[in-house]
């Protein structure tokens, strides 16, 4: 992934507009809040997976430390991404894997559900830049921390998952995998949403029971 700021600063400075900047603003404030551990944040549920002990002395002597982590989980800014606000029919937004940029409709560029629905999709991307096993982590920490607090979570998670119904979603926009349903189900907890409200852009019919 490129890793490069001027871009984002010359927009952001000279080229976007009031509405733009606001989003920008958003997108900073949801993702500083809420996705610590999809970026091996220390406190974080994943940080346990990097903690570690080293010793200078031989063995005498151990303190606390961490495992590094690959350069766009240890440097990672929001201002490596694009962001963008285009009136769409077809969909209220989506995230650009090849240019590395969310685009939302007006209408929805202030509304935090759609919002965090596509940094969960940025920050699987930047997962993706590194080692696979930084996803399975994840992963395991957040079927871990989810699975007293979901009603019937691994029912949910073998629906969700099936290959017919992950086609389905495919062809229907964007890769949805079960890292990206347990992160909304994350992130909805957190909010006070209803389940299956950041994973359906505020419509929570496809987790209806």
């Amino acid at each position: 992934m490129e890793k490069n700021s001027e871009r984002f600063f010359e927009w952001y400075t000279k080229e976007a507009s009031a509405q733009e900047r606001i989003f920008v603003d958003s997108v900073m404030s949801l993702g500083n809040e809420y996705f610590g551990d999809m970026r091996f944040e220390a406190g974080s549920i994943t940080s346990d997976f990097i903690a570690c002990q080293s010793s200078i002395d031989g063995g005498k002597t151990w303190i606390a430390d961490e495992v590094s982590l690959p350069d766009a989980l240890q440097y990672f800014s929001y201002d490596w991404f694009s962001y963008r606000i285009e009136k769409m029919e077809a969909k209220c937004a989506y995230f650009d894997w090849l240019k590395q940029e969310i685009v939302i409709s007006p209408e929805y560029a202030n509304d935090d559900a759609t919002i965090l629905h596509e940094l969960i999709h940025l920050h699987e991307f930047v997962i993706h830049d590194g080692p696979w096993f930084f996803h399975d982590a994840l992963l395991w920490c957040l079927y871990r921390d989810l699975r007293g607090k979901v009603e019937n979570l691994d029912t949910k998670i073998e629906e969700h998952g099936h290959i017919l119904n992950e086609t389905e979603l495919q062809s229907q926009g964007g890769t949805h995998d079960i890292l990206f349903l347990l992160k909304s189900f994350d992130l909805d907890l957190r909010k006070g949403y209803p389940l299956g409200t950041v994973f359906g852009y505020g419509r929570t019919e496809y987790f209806a029971d």
